[in-house]
C-alpha cells in the first residue's frame, strides 16, 4: 500500500475509534518520512564532513531535513492527524505538540488553518 494509502487507512481507523491503531500507524509514516529526510540530506555536499574517523554533522544537515519535510504537505497532514486523536482522547499536551509541528512543517505558502483550529480549540 502506498503512503497516500496508509494515511486514508489511519484515518479510517481514526473514524472507526481505534485510535491505538490510527495512531501506530501515524507514527510509523512520521518516522518514516523523518529517515526519508535524513537519508535525503546526508546525500547533500557540505551536511557532514569526515575528518579522519571523525565525522561532523553541519548544520546545513538540519535545515535540509526541514526542507525536505516541508516541500509538500505529507508531514504536516500526518501531524494534525494525530494531533486530533490526541485531542480527542484528552491529551492536550500531545495534541499541542502535534498541531505546532504541523504549523512549523506546513509548505511555505500553503493554507492549512487544521492545525491552528486544533490549536485555538485546546485554549
Amino acid at each position: 500500500m502506498d503512503r497516500q494509502g496508509r494515511i486514508n487507512k489511519a484515518w479510517g481507523l481514526k473514524k472507526e475509534g481505534n485510535f491505538a491503531k490510527a495512531l501506530e500507524l501515524y507514527k510509523a509514516l512520521r518516522d518514516e518520512l523523518v529517515d526519508e529526510a535524513g537519508k535525503h540530506a546526508r546525500q547533500i555536499p557540505g551536511t557532514r564532513i569526515d575528518e579522519g574517523d571523525t565525522r561532523k554533522i553541519m548544520p546545513s544537515l538540519f535545515t535540509e531535513v526541514e526542507k525536505y519535510l516541508r516541500k509538500d504537505n505529507v508531514l504536516c497532514t500526518i501531524l494534525n492527524n494525530m494531533g486530533v486523536i490526541y485531542a480527542e482522547n484528552g491529551d492536550k499536551e500531545s495534541a499541542r505538540r502535534c498541531f505546532e509541528d504541523s504549523v512549523k512543517f506546513t509548505p511555505e505558502g500553503e493554507d492549512y488553518p487544521s492545525p491552528k483550529i486544533g490549536l485555538k480549540n485546546l485554549e
